[in-house]
């Protein structure tokens, strides 16, 4: 199934911390199946299913195919992250997600070696500061989109950025 760009993407289709992996995985280069496997550690036919399903539910596009070294076989799928997708996410399904998105953060911050900012806040803010910081936070999570590169690249360090901004509810 392909989608069309203006079509809403089921969010339950990211919510596994596998797939979280793979997409961030995907948005620094396009990869196969056998490279998404060597990478995260996983069986072929896993990352297999996962690529599948992501590209189905509209998260990952496919780029282009390589014929096999010799030239022999079928030419490898390679896929890669949608950044698109994000805007075009369905509403079920968001307990799911964050659920995912939290398992993998723990994942995270097991392996990070050093925490280079963190912050946490719940305060009042003048609604125009509020649009700002959320211009500025949209502009750094587009940058690391945009300039992310493929695993173990030449004077490359992996990172991890996860941004979520709330607007709260008044609990008065």
């Amino acid at each position: 199934m392909s989608w069309e760009k203006d079509e809403l993407v089921p969010l339950r289709a990211l919510a596994n911390p596998l797939r979280i992996r793979i997409v961030s995985l995907l948005t620094g280069a396009s990869m196969s199946a056998t490279e998404v496997a060597r990478e995260l550690d996983i069986a072929h036919a896993s990352a297999s299913y996962h690529l599948r399903q992501l590209a189905e539910a509209g998260f990952l596009e496919q780029v282009d195919e390589h014929p096999p070294p010799g030239g022999r076989g079928r030419p490898r799928r390679r896929y890669r992250y949608d950044l698109s997708s994000g805007m075009r996410l369905d509403r079920s399904g968001r307990r799911l997600l964050h659920d995912a998105m939290f398992t993998d953060l723990a994942r995270r911050l097991e392996q990070a070696r050093d925490q280079r900012m963190s912050m946490d806040a719940e305060v009042w803010l003048d609604r125009s500061v509020w649009e700002e910081v959320v211009g500025l936070i949209g502009q750094a999570v587009a940058m690391v989109h945009d300039k992310a590169r493929p695993p173990r690249s030449a004077d490359s360090v992996k990172v991890s950025m996860t941004a979520l901004l709330l607007e709260m509810g008044d609990d008065r």
